[in-house]
């Protein structure tokens, strides 16, 4: 036995010089809300942090848990609480926001190693240390209480009509939605309570006539907009989170643009150049937000399309162009969409998913052309990942692929290389909302680049993505 022990000891020791590594075997134990857990795999310290079996312990404290394969990445949702980390890479994404961790996961007996302290704090959870037994002690977060909506008012701007929803606990999650005779428009405010149960407030503007709210069921409180014409409602929280804004642009202000796209120069009429190019935009699903990526960008070329050797194309111009133009059909549509770069500028590769988690974004329109090793490698397709918890948004990015890669495929005419999935793809998998990067042609393959290099596959490529994204769209309006 003595043996036996001095020869565990010596092993302990020379993994935790190699590396910082030890396994703790039984020395650590885990106790969450006063029960002690029990793991297949022995929780292991590393450089001092305690790294544990994330699905055993996550599981039982009622967290959802996912697991990408090829990405390697291990997903954790507690509550209104998200937390991603991939095997071996301190770089973990909060709510979708970067974070650094001091050490990284690990794949460990086939079982997904996490840093318990970071993980769990970050999920909420209260994480403390007993050296007299070697126990973590984890707790649970506290269920949160509903916020309680103390007050909503109705205020004017010189550009528009703002409904303000004052929280007083931060607001976790909403949902709009919107109803044709008679034209409305409201949102749900969940986890919420609403102190007087009823309420009303008489507008009588160009807009609406009226705002109703009321506790709806048990923990949603429902607002309803007596709209006087079609038009959705931007919906917006503050940093945090306990105010939610509804805002309606004026006519005739320089952000409204009315839902069949209004010429500039003769406002009120129908803007003759998207007649008969893109589908009507369905005018309830104007309010959602659509972020366009255009990829690579100053200092990231991209690939580069070349002819006997030289350089006659680069991915980030072509991009951005394209993101540009789509940018412009979908303004002009009456949508509301939002550029992540204007200009030739560096971008890391977090900082994409990121800015739209941040802007609250309901769609990421991620603008890319592809290149191989090969010349061979020809055609269109568009990558997707549906994320865990996505259904919320009322469209998977499955289904937006699908639409968008329907319309390239019939608008540019190359090759149909179908949509795939991708989990592995930062700017899919980092996103909190339906994502997609779209490929329009090869810059390595001689025909392609050929169809690339001229005017009207730009043309063609932007008009395409703009009927697939009104087509998700009004199908999601449709539900």
């Amino acid at each position: 036995m003595k043996a036996t022990f001095r020869i565990g000891i010596l092993v302990a020791i020379i993994l935790t010089l190699a590396g910082g590594m030890a396994f703790a075997g039984d020395a650590i134990c885990l106790e969450l809300d006063g029960k002690l857990i029990e793991t297949d795999v022995a929780p292991i310290i590393e450089n001092s942090r305690t790294l544990v079996p994330y699905r055993a312990l996550l599981e039982s404290m009622g967290a959802e848990v996912s697991w990408e394969q090829e990405a390697e990445m291990a997903t954790a949702i507690l509550g209104s609480h998200r937390v991603q980390v991939t095997i071996d890479k301190t770089t973990a994404f909060v709510n979708g926001v970067t974070k650094e961790m001091d050490v990284p996961p690990r794949l460990i007996n086939n079982r997904t190693m996490i840093p318990l302290r970071f993980v769990l704090e970050n999920l909420k959870c209260t994480v403390d240390w007993n050296n007299d037994t070697r126990t973590v002690i984890i707790n649970s977060p506290k269920t949160d209480g509903p916020s309680e909506i103390r007050t909503i008012a109705y205020e004017e701007t010189d550009d528009s009509y703002r409904i303000i929803a004052r929280g007083s606990e931060a607001i976790k999650n909403t949902r709009t939605f919107a109803y044709e005779g008679p034209e409305r428009y409201g949102i749900d405010i969940f986890n919420a309570a609403f102190p007087d149960r009823v309420g009303s407030i008489k507008a009588d503007n160009q807009v609406f006539s009226g705002v109703r709210f009321s506790q709806f069921d048990d923990d949603t409180v429902r607002i309803v907009v007596d709209l006087n014409e079609k038009v959705a409602g931007k919906v917006s929280l503050s940093e945090d989170r306990s105010e939610v804004y509804i805002d309606f642009d004026k006519p005739g202000s320089e952000g409204n643009r009315g839902h069949e796209g209004e010429d500039e120069q003769n406002p009120g009429e129908v803007n003759e150049d998207l007649q008969g190019i893109l589908p009507e935009l369905d005018w309830r699903a104007t309010g959602k937000l659509i972020a366009i990526d255009a990829g690579h960008g100053g200092t990231d070329p991209g690939a580069t399309g070349k002819i006997n050797g030289k350089e006659v194309l680069i991915e980030r111009d072509l991009n951005l162009a394209i993101a540009l133009r789509l940018h412009q059909l979908l303004d002009q549509a009456g949508a509301n969409v939002v550029l992540l770069r204007d200009s030739d500028i560096t971008m890391s590769l977090y900082s994409r998913p990121e800015a739209a988690n941040t802007m609250n974004a309901d769609l990421l329109i991620s603008v890319h052309n592809n290149s191989a090793h090969n010349s061979t490698s020809n055609g269109t397709e568009v990558l997707y990942y549906d994320k865990v918890g996505i259904e919320s948004y009322g469209i998977t990015s499955k289904e937006l692929a699908a639409y968008i890669q329907k319309e390239l495929v019939a608008e540019i005419g190359l090759k149909d290389r179908g949509i795939i999935n991708c989990p592995h793809l930062a700017v899919l998998n980092k996103s909190l909302m339906p994502a997609v990067i779209i490929e329009g042609g090869f810059l390595s393959n001689p025909d392609d680049l050929a169809v690339m290099l001229t005017e009207e596959f730009k043309e063609a490529y932007a008009v395409a993505a703009a009927r697939g994204i009104i087509n998700s769209l009004n199908a999601w309006a449709d539900r």
